[in-house]
This record gives C-alpha cells, sequence and structure tokens, in this order.
C-alpha cells in the first residue's frame, strides 16, 4: 500500500506544529485517554486476524498498535498523522513491542492518499474535529475500503474532560478573547451526539453507524489537567498567544480548579461504526 504524502498549507502545518510541540507529552499518564479509547475502539471494531488497517490521525499509536496485535503478523496496519513528533513516538512503541507489520508514515485526515479497496478497516480516534468540512472528511475515510469493509469514528460526546476542559476554556478566554475555540467553525460540538455524527455519515453518503456511547470518569488535578493541555490540540491556543500569556493561563486555572473542588473529569464517548463498500458505498 503506497501513501502520497501531502501537500503543506498553513492551516495544517499549524496543526502539525502544535502536535509536533505535543508529542513529548502524548504519553503521559495525565493523558489517560489515548489508550483508553484507542484500545476500544478497536476493540468494538474487531479486526480479524490477516486484516488491513489504516489509522487516520494516529497520533503516537493508541489504536494502531492494539490493531496491529489484533490483525497478527498476516495482516498489516498503517498509522497516518500530520506530526512526525508523534509518529516517531510511534515507531519506537511498535519497535519496542516487536510490532514488525505496522508502519507509520505523515499524511492529511483531509487528503488521504491511500488507494481505494486496499483496507479492511479504518479507524479515527479523535481526530475528526480537525475537517473543515466534515462529511468530506468521512467520506475520505471511507474510500480506502474493500466492499464489506469497515469504518470507526470516535468522538467525544456531550462532555469531554468536564469540568476540566470549561475551566480551562474560561481561563483563555479571561487572557484571549479571541481564542476562545467554542464560537469557531471547528468546534468539537459539530459531532458530539450521536444524532449529529449520524448525520455527517448521511452527508457522507455512508450507511447509518453503529454508535455506542459511553461515559469515563478519572481522576484529575489542576497540575495533571495542566499536562492534559500540553499533550493535545488544547495548546493549540497557548501556542497562539506566547510563553508570558500561557503562564497567566496556567496560574489562572489553578485558582478555578480550586475554586471549584475539581477532583475528576468525566468523558462521554461516542464510538460509531459502519459497514461500507469499496470507494464510500453502502
Amino acid at each position: 500500500m503506497e501513501i502520497a504524502v501531502l501537500p503543506e498549507d498553513r492551516t495544517r502545518a499549524l496543526v502539525r506544529a502544535t502536535f509536533d510541540a505535543a508529542a513529548p507529552h502524548f504519553d503521559d499518564p495525565a493523558l489517560f485517554f489515548w489508550d483508553r479509547l484507542g484500545r476500544r475502539t478497536v476493540e468494538l471494531a474487531t479486526p480479524a486476524e490477516g486484516e488491513r488497517v489504516v489509522d487516520v490521525c494516529c497520533g503516537t499509536g493508541a489504536s494502531a498498535l492494539p490493531a496491529a496485535r489484533a490483525v497478527g503478523p498476516a495482516g498489516t496496519v498503517v498509522g497516518i498523522d500530520l506530526s512526525e513528533g508523534q509518529l516517531r513516538r510511534a515507531r519506537g512503541k511498535a519497535a519496542a513491542a516487536g510490532l514488525d507489520h505496522v508502519r507509520f508514515v505523515v499524511g492529511d485526515l483531509e487528503d488521504l492518499r491511500v488507494p481505494p479497496a486496499s483496507a479492511d478497516l479504518v479507524v479515527c480516534v479523535l481526530g475528526l474535529y480537525f475537517a473543515r468540512d466534515l462529511p468530506a472528511a468521512v467520506a475520505g475515510l471511507a474510500r480506502p475500503l474493500r466492499r464489506g469493509g469497515t469504518l470507526a469514528v470516535t468522538t467525544w460526546g456531550a462532555r469531554s474532560l468536564e469540568p476540566g476542559q470549561s475551566l480551562y476554556l474560561d481561563a483563555v478566554a479571561a487572557e484571549r478573547p479571541d481564542l476562545d475555540v467554542r464560537a469557531s467553525t471547528l468546534s468539537w460540538g459539530r459531532i458530539d451526539t450521536a444524532a449529529k455524527l449520524a448525520g455527517v455519515f448521511a452527508r457522507a453518503g455512508l450507511p447509518p453507524p453503529v454508535v455506542v456511547e459511553e461515559t469515563l470518569r478519572h481522576p484529575v488535578t489542576a497540575e495533571a489537567f495542566w499536562r492534559i493541555v500540553q499533550g493535545s490540540g488544547y495548546r493549540l491556543m497557548l501556542d497562539a498567544m506566547g510563553e508570558e500569556a500561557a503562564e497567566r493561563v496556567r496560574v489562572d486555572l489553578d485558582r478555578r480548579f480550586r475554586v471549584a473542588a475539581v477532583a475528576e473529569v468525566v468523558c462521554d464517548v461516542l464510538y460509531a461504526r459502519c459497514t461500507v463498500g469499496a470507494g464510500g458505498d453502502g
């Protein structure tokens, strides 16, 4: 399976730089959700031994590595991500685990260069948010699938790392109102319910997905949530405001955590799966 490298543009370059910077923090225990959601996505998708898997927005391998274990040496896994920094970490983890049948390449969710009918399963975990055109991105994810292949897309539901997320965004808005992504056209609110996600699949020309909804709870401190910020897309806002302003946001976030007596975060997760044909035909 040959996959071409994407062309650059300014928006994607910004996302790439952000996740390159986040890469050293990505596997911090505070970022518990990457591995948990990656493993659960693969578990629900049930790849069989010998199958071909493509993992888009693969990060450091949270879903690609479980998929590689599931399909075994007779199968293949290709992990695709914008961030070379993330991919280097993923390659190191795969090598340490002896998973020689998984490889990681630079590529773009919105410009996939994967041949049609070349995969049995396509996975995208917590990556769809960065697509400007959601139906087009989902249709692109389905395009590499053989007839009868599975598309598995995982997103946050109504509550994602709450109340930490809201407290962080409030702190950002207090420092830089122009960076409050809740008013952005790229907001995760576009796909935070099963109905919204199913609507995107429908507009992409795909069959209705089966959506499994789960809720996770995890203990957290202000310090741990700051590590989550550093190791995720949340840091886009910090990188845009500069170090001094970012430090003020960190101090404000700590204060807000103490005032609210936050001890845990709650995460609603949507695991959507549908069976499609080559070229995205139902």
